[in-house]
């Protein structure tokens, strides 16, 4: 399932404390539950694909990019000096002139577009 309001959960994420564990790997606190964590890992391939699971409800349901998620990648994007906006169509994110990547559902489809710039 893909969010209807991506630009909420965007805002949202920014909130969450976000720890890398490894390459791969994240700790994100949960939005419902500030004492709890979900694990979020990440993985990119060579075609500007995001592959991303995340251990909370909605991501168990196959929904994609929870905040947590979300939080996950800002965080990462933030260690290299890097921004993030979501979208939900590629043709919103063509039209920001910037680095593109495609968050995938679960499924290979129904994902998000994910640009990038400079901090």
């Amino acid at each position: 399932m893909k969010p209807i309001h991506i630009k909420s959960l965007q805002k949202k994420s920014r909130h969450l404390r976000s720890r890398r564990i490894n390459k791969d790997t994240y700790i994100v606190e949960s939005v419902t539950n500030p004492m709890a964590n979900h694990v979020v890992t990440i993985q990119f391939d060579h075609n500007h694909r995001v592959h991303a699971r995340c251990t909370c409800r909605w991501a168990t349901y196959n929904g994609v990019a929870c905040t947590h998620v979300i939080a996950a990648l800002q965080h990462m994007a933030d260690l290299k000096g890097r921004k993030l906006s979501f979208w939900l169509t590629e043709q919103e994110a063509e039209r920001q002139k910037h680095k593109r990547f495609y968050l995938e559902g679960p499924f290979g489809n129904d994902g998000i577009w994910i640009t990038s710039r400079a901090a």
